[in-house]
């Protein structure tokens, strides 16, 4: 079961990335929520988009949040489409880590194995 969750938590750590900084130099990544999620954060965000990526409905948001530090998201389908034959979402991200929060909008398609995996 870990393994179905791989691509998401890349979608994810990329969603709460920052939208500007230079891909060659990594230190960017300490300016993202992901920096400070726990293991706890994680399993939060990546059952709350597979239950969302899942149900598929346009518009429906889901939040998560983790009581022990305060870190938390929403999730939101923007779109569903198909794309050769296989379903496909575009969902808006936010994460939240204390004073570091960013939003992202990701395309995730779903495979032959049933694994969402991010197409942008």
């Amino acid at each position: 079961m870990h393994q179905r969750f791989v691509r998401l938590v890349v979608l994810l750590a990329s969603a709460a990335l920052p939208l500007a900084g230079n891909a060659s130099n990594m230190r960017f990544l300490e300016f993202s929520p992901s920096a400070h999620f726990t293991d706890k954060d994680w399993e939060l965000l990546r059952s709350t988009a597979k239950s969302l990526l899942d149900d598929g409905e346009k518009g429906k948001s889901a939040t998560w949040k983790n009581d022990e530090n305060g870190h938390n998201g929403k999730l939101t389908v923007l779109d569903s489409f198909s794309d050769f034959g296989t379903t496909c979402r575009r969902m808006k991200v936010f994460n939240d880590a204390g004073e570091v929060s960013a939003t992202r909008v990701v395309t995730m398609c779903r495979n032959k194995e049933g694994l969402w995996k991010v197409l942008n």
